[in-house]
């Protein structure tokens, strides 16, 4: 039997290759790429025409500062969710300004699609401040007789999350903010507001109000979820400056089977069983630790948290308000 070595080499050759693609293929397929976050863009939440001018002490707030104040501080709290790439102000500015846009542009139906491709955003988030108004209310003390004025801070919005690809609306929403000035003495510790001014109180309801709205967004797309768990505690995906504070708590459920409209087709989630409750208990910079207060057992990894409404016990010595009547 004769060999032709040109054919025998050229073989082991081709096997060589063969092997060198497999070996390539299963490393790369090892080492993919995270998925691709997706990008946001926050358009100027817009104030409604008939509310004026607002006073926060001796702070004017007009029209442009409380549309651009919310605006920033709900790009800040969404950016710090690490779950987006959030086009900047500036970034968004820009491009209104090259195409001539306005806000009746991206109101108009249909427009929306253009909007997201032009800012090349994955989602939208549109919205309206529809109430914002600081007003008086009286609180009778009782063992003086007196009846004293006491500051309340309301802010409305409305807003909606779209996807451009497809302009469906992801979530339509409202959120009410209101801040008591004189209860804040519960919530913040008394050596953090021993000197705060009017601008504090200010910067304190716009964060609040864009806190609420960010969370209203992440629950709908990236909702907290469970990532590690032993038999009293759990570590949850989301870290420090995204709404979790010590001491807040969550209800803790399972999501269920997906189910879908029999008339349209449309996905209507999950039907979603609590299983447990727990507190916060630290907050990382990426995480955050929680300890079981209930459903131990039943918890489980990849499980939703859901925020509960908390209150912060006072700490220190209560020392005389700055600012009258706060």
């Amino acid at each position: 039997m004769q060999y032709n070595l040109t054919e025998i080499y050229q073989g082991n050759i081709m096997q060589k290759i063969t092997v060198l693609l497999l070996a390539l293929f299963f490393v790369t397929e090892g080492y993919a790429a995270p998925a691709k976050q997706p990008t946001m863009a926050v358009l100027p939440f817009q104030l409604s025409p008939v509310i004026g001018t607002t006073n926060i002490g001796e702070i004017a707030i007009t029209r442009t500062v409380a549309e651009r104040e919310f605006s920033n501080q709900l790009i800040q709290f969404l950016a710090k969710s690490r779950k987006f790439n959030m086009l900047t102000r500036t970034q968004i500015d820009k491009v209104i300004a090259e195409n001539r846009l306005t806000e009746s542009y991206w109101a108009e139906p249909g427009q929306i699609e253009s909007m997201g491709k032009l800012l090349v955003a994955d989602y939208l988030v549109t919205g309206v401040i529809n109430r914002f108004e600081i007003s008086a209310v009286s609180q009778n003390i009782a063992i003086t007789g007196e009846v004293l004025p006491r500051l309340v801070a309301t802010f409305k919005s409305q807003f909606q999350v779209i996807q451009s690809s497809t302009g469906k609306i992801v979530l339509a929403d409202q959120v009410i903010s209101r801040i008591r000035f004189d209860q804040l003495r519960r919530e913040i510790p008394s050596s953090e507001r021993r000197y705060w001014t009017a601008a504090d109180y200010k910067d304190l309801l716009f964060t609040k109000a864009a806190t609420e709205v960010g969370n209203a967004i992440l629950a709908e797309i990236y909702p907290i979820k469970v990532i590690k768990i032993s038999s009293t505690k759990v570590i949850l995906n989301r870290g420090k400056g995204v709404g979790l504070e010590v001491g807040k708590q969550c209800k803790v459920v399972h999501q269920g089977e997906a189910m879908v409209d029999v008339d349209t087709g449309e996905s209507l989630g999950g039907y979603e069983e609590q299983v447990g409750i727990i507190e916060v208990t630290s907050v990382e910079g990426k995480f955050s630790k929680a300890e079981i207060i209930s459903g131990a057992g039943r918890i489980q990894y990849g499980d939703i948290c859901r925020l509960l409404t908390s209150v912060n016990k006072e700490q220190g010595a209560v020392y005389p308000r700055v600012t009258p009547g706060w």
